[in-house]
């Protein structure tokens, strides 16, 4: 009868440690989620961070989420379980839910169960109840008005009447175009010039507009006065007008990672230029969108890094034999000048 009993004890001692283990693992095992937002507009989309804290030797399951949320709260796109190491010997799970709704109103989001996660450790493992506002920013529509159909267009006959306020000026401006056009007849008789109606404006290479803009940035002086983020968008906007027309790529449009994928493959003096315009372009987008306040000497590199990758990557015009013959003989005349 000893024995039963002893053997009684032993198995009751032993369930209550693992039951005692399981308690102590539970609560080592958190799960918590997060929203970048409560209120969204109607089908806006925002980011549900799931995360779970557990030590290194558990292994438990995300909860299977595809579709929705609830019946209000639809999953557009999801992320695979990210795990991050600790120093202190746990893992931090995340994974990441795209979610839109298209029911405006406050939505009760309930606890999210790690349904394996509890049925191991004996305890309930869930996050935080949440609640999701969507607002409706249209119109409201009341339905006792019933079905509306749609307006039909105005009929607005035109009527010539309404040019007669026009005649005058449409009179006077015919009337200064017979002068002049009079007036250059009689000058040059029959024969008009179309020079003298289209002026052709003298071809100037994108490196020299380049290159005298940030002369003209410098000249002014801007980080020197306090207007550093004016300073950087000006040397930023005429490398990419430079960019635009010296290699075709639209660069006023494209973000800096953009335009760097725009550069694979195409020729432009070596790898040091291009990481020259990585750095120019970073720090510029720091300044401008994450209030970086650069180093006097940051400023300075910036402004160098400009210069050197216009004249790294500028193209020359090829001279004719008689450009360069004519080139030759005026640098030859001035050494003979020099001489005498």
């Amino acid at each position: 009868m000893k024995s039963i009993r002893h053997k009684y004890y032993m198995l009751l001692a032993l369930l209550m440690a693992l039951l005692g283990s399981t308690a102590a693992r539970a609560q080592n095992v958190t799960a918590s989620a997060s929203m970048d937002s409560s209120v969204i507009f109607i089908g806006g989309q925002i980011d549900l961070l799931l995360q779970l804290s557990q030590p290194q030797d558990v292994d438990l399951a995300f909860p299977l989420l595809t579709d929705t949320i609830t019946k209000s709260i639809e999953i557009v796109d999801f992320s695979e379980p990210d795990t991050i190491n600790r120093d202190n010997g746990r893992l931090l799970i995340e994974q990441r839910f795209r979610i839109t709704s298209f029911d405006s109103g406050l939505h009760y989001i309930p606890p999210i169960v790690f349904e394996e996660a509890t049925a191991k450790l004996g305890a309930d493992i869930q996050t935080e109840p949440m609640a999701l506002m969507v607002a409706n920013p249209f119109e409201e529509v009341n339905p006792q008005n019933g079905i509306i159909d749609i307006k039909q267009p105005m009929d607005t006959p035109f009527h010539l009447s309404e040019l007669y306020k026009y005649l005058p000026w449409v009179l006077g401006i015919l009337l200064l175009a017979g002068i002049i056009t009079f007036i250059i007849l009689k000058y040059y008789g029959k024969e008009v010039p179309v020079k003298l109606f289209t002026k052709e404006e003298p071809y100037i290479p994108p490196h020299v507009k380049a290159l005298e803009a940030l002369d003209q940035i410098k000249q002014e002086k801007l980080w020197q006065h306090h207007r550093v983020k004016e300073y950087y968008s000006g040397i930023t906007d005429t490398l990419r007008r430079y960019i635009e027309e010296r290699f075709e790529i639209r660069a006023m449009e494209q973000t800096t990672d953009e335009i760097m994928e725009a550069f694979k493959g195409v020729e432009v003096g070596g790898r040091q230029s291009l990481d020259n315009l990585q750095q120019l372009l970073s720090t510029a987008d720091l300044v401008k969108f994450a209030k970086h306040e650069p180093l006097p000497d940051e400023n300075d590199l910036s402004m160098i890094n400009a210069y050197f990758f216009v004249n790294q990557t500028k193209e020359e015009a090829i001279k004719s034999l008689e450009e360069e013959k004519e080139a030759l003989l005026q640098k030859e005349e001035e050494q003979a000048t020099v001489k005498d």
